[in-house]
């Protein structure tokens, strides 16, 4: 007996008046039948004559002997056969359930039947990135001001008042005082520029004629006439 045969079994033993239950693919092929044998056979014929009357979601049909009862959830769909003793709506929320755990069923079986990730062999080779990153540039800290210094009105020095008979006189400033506005101001000669002298020989002076300063000795020294004449 498998799972969907399991299922169908619950849902007959459930409820008393249950006659036969069958687990139905969403294009109607049978998974699971409980009562099997003849039961199921004539839970089998209801099934048809059911599925010529339409293609519902959830439906159920009263018959003076019997109650048919079907629904369909996702990729499965059951339906049930009952006495007349037993209510419509319970029956199908009792083939919802057995649905229910159908649906979780099958996908434990898909987990179960999921091949695990094989881990990719390494290669010789090791691999490189066809595009470089680009780096992020280094973020610039702006420069902080240094504070300025605080002077309190202790540390300030106090002003200090030169008298008159403290004050010195530039001696520079005395010279253009004295100096009169009309007179021109000699230049100073540089002492590091000036031009050493030559000494003079006695060759490089000029020669005296000593008979013109005889004579011009005793032009002086002659008195005139008149002058003479006075004194005596």
């Amino acid at each position: 007996m498998n799972d969907y045969s399991a299922l169908a079994q619950r849902v007959s033993m459930s409820i008393d008046g249950v006659r036969g239950c069958l687990l139905l693919s969403r294009d109607g092929m049978i998974l699971g039948a409980h009562p099997e044998g003849d039961a199921e056979s004539r839970v089998r014929f209801a099934w048809v004559r059911f599925a010529s009357v339409g293609d519902p979601e959830r439906s159920y049909i009263e018959f003076p002997d019997q109650i048919w009862a079907f629904v369909r959830r996702g990729g499965y769909s059951a339906f049930a056969v009952a006495d007349t003793g037993v209510r419509p709506g319970v029956l199908v929320d009792l083939l919802e359930q057995a649905l229910m755990m159908a649906e979780q069923s099958r996908a434990d079986d898909r987990e179960t039947m999921r091949l695990p990730e094989m881990p990719s062999a390494p290669s010789g080779k090791p691999r490189t990135s066809l595009h470089k990153q680009e780096r992020a540039p280094a973020p610039v800290s702006a420069p902080v001001p240094a504070p300025a210094p605080v002077v309190s009105a202790s540390q300030e020095p106090e002003a200090r008042t030169v008298p008159p008979a403290e004050a010195v006189s530039d001696p520079a400033s005395s010279e253009t005082a004295t100096t009169p506005a009309g007179a021109e101001s000699t230049p100073r000669s540089d002492p590091g520029t000036e031009k050493p002298r030559r000494p003079v020989s006695k060759e490089d002076e000029p020669e005296v004629d000593r008979i013109l300063l005889a004579k011009e000795f005793a032009g002086l020294l002659q008195v005139p006439k008149e002058d003479d004449e006075a004194s005596r």
